[in-house]
């Protein structure tokens, strides 16, 4: 590069940017060193410049391009594209092509080259020794976006960090992630069994009906075969409301199982959890999540996640669901049948002996006798009184919900306020936690859907820090 002397300085014609001189210190500076490929220059431009708008990264990869490797190991960076070719590149004009251009030198990348005249040097020549001399930096930047990324995840991930013992045992409390109640309908499978118990709501079962399921003591069976409680089909136990001891067995017969279909998941699983599943701890979770990108077909997908998810549901029956999704032959894709099994809401999976059962027959091995659960007797519908409805609404006049109620009302329309807020109950406001309860699981679902971000905005303007709502549905 050569800079002019003063007495050579002739003006009007270049208009250098105000770092021009410490831009050429770095660049008469730069030497070549092993490693410092064309391949690695694109890739910091591309990664590493946050700083500059769109169009500038653009132009500024089009000069990259036109390095040569040869004279680069020479500690020549200089390239000679005119800019019209940059703007037919571009798609733009050559005025903008300039624009981006002295928005390059003027950030410190690149630097026009002048003869000892002060003009430009016959072709158009472009000195890219700045931008090499920064290309520590531009991958410093890189790995600090990645760092930052990762920072981020690793908080989000917090919330499924298992910071409480997780049992077989379905937790009591039924908070609404997803406020759909899980209702008992049995759909006819080859496999399916009687159904566990009946809704209140529903009629009794022809007495008929009961003779012929009491006196068989065999379940129904179509001619279609199907992998239970798959997201395209049902069991014959979904919905069933089995007591904590019979749940806790059910889970304890469906681990061994898993584990003797699936004998890659037996080094995951202690036998002390084999004996007693409810002395499952966040480490065998863990455990059991690095594996899943391991087992699963698809590493791509976020599998890990997934088993994270299916634990703070489901607790240790994800290693059922593994070995269901890696060994039934009738599932097609492994992937997609884990995840919706682990993405189901808590008590929402159903039994899934008889699924291993069959996989175990269809290995050519003998069940246990004790993974068929017996049937049970007929559930006999006895009517229940009718219960008043709910019409109150607990905790609707503390502070500060009816503040934030009233410009919850101002900022929605009326017709939805009162379809949706009139029963709504308040529960308190905790770390900016805001808790709600409404009588339905419908309503709880719209104000999920339609309404949280108004109640953050009526909040905020009140002058009550919400970030997060939680809804729930109020037992009578």
């Amino acid at each position: 590069m050569q800079t002019a002397h003063s007495v050579e300085w002739r003006p009007g014609f270049a208009k250098r940017a105000d770092n021009f001189e410490e831009v050429c210190a770095k660049a008469e500076a730069w030497r070549w060193r092993p490693g410092d490929s064309i391949a690695r220059v694109a890739a910091a431009v591309l990664k590493g410049t946050p700083m500059l708008t769109t169009p500038q990264r653009l132009t500024l990869l089009l000069y990259v391009e036109h390095l040569n490797q040869d004279r680069l190991e020479q500690d020549i960076a200089c390239v000679w594209p005119s800019t019209g070719l940059i703007a037919e590149y571009l798609g733009c004009s050559e005025s903008q092509a300039r624009t981006n251009r002295r928005g390059l030198e003027a950030a410190g990348f690149m630097v026009r080259d002048y003869n000892r005249a002060n003009r430009p040097a016959g072709l158009e020549a472009y000195d890219l020794r700045p931008l090499l001399a920064r290309l520590d930096e531009l991958e410093a930047v890189d790995a600090a976006i990645r760092g930052a990324i990762a920072a981020r995840r690793a908080l989000q991930s917090e919330a499924v960090a298992f910071p409480t013992k997780y049992s077989a045992q379905a937790p009591e409390s039924r908070r609404l992630e997803q406020s759909q109640k899980n209702f008992s309908y049995p759909v006819p499978e080859k496999d399916a069994g009687s159904p566990r118990s009946y809704s209140e709501k529903r009629p009794a079962a022809r007495p008929e009906r009961g003779r012929t399921n009491g006196s068989s003591g065999q379940p129904q069976r179509t001619g279609t075969v199907r992998a239970l409680g798959s997201p395209g089909g049902a069991s014959g136990f979904a919905g069933a409301n089995l007591g904590p001891s019979v749940h806790a067995e059910m889970v304890r017969q469906e681990l061994q199982s898993a584990v003797r279909i699936c004998p890659r998941l037996a080094p995951l699983v202690p036998d002390h959890v084999l004996k007693d599943p409810s002395t499952a701890t966040p480490e065998d979770a863990a455990r059991i999540a690095a594996a899943a990108p391991l087992l699963l077909p698809d590493p791509e997908r976020n599998n890990s996640l997934s088993v994270q998810w299916g634990w703070a549901r489901h607790g240790i029956r994800v290693v059922t669901m593994l070995a269901i999704a890696l060994e039934d032959p009738e599932v097609r894709s492994p992937c997609a049948y884990f995840g919706a099994f682990a993405t189901k809401p808590s008590g929402g999976v159903p039994d899934l002996r008889l699924n291993l059962a069959r996989i175990l027959k269809q290995k050519g091995e003998i069940p246990p006798a004790e993974i068929t659960p017996a049937p049970r007797p007929e559930a006999v519908f006895e009517p229940q009184p009718e219960l008043p409805p709910l019409m109150f609404a607990p905790g609707a006049e503390d502070a500060p919900w009816p503040e934030i109620n009233a410009e919850v009302r101002r900022l929605i329309r009326d017709g939805a306020h009162g379809s949706w807020f009139n029963r709504i109950g308040f529960h308190g406001i905790v770390d900016g936690v805001l808790t709600l309860s409404t009588p339905t699981g419908i309503a709880a679902d719209r104000i999920k859907r339609d309404y949280v971000e108004a109640i953050k905005m009526a909040a905020e303007t009140v002058g009550v820090f919400v970030d997060r709502v939680v809804l729930m549905v109020r037992k009578r």
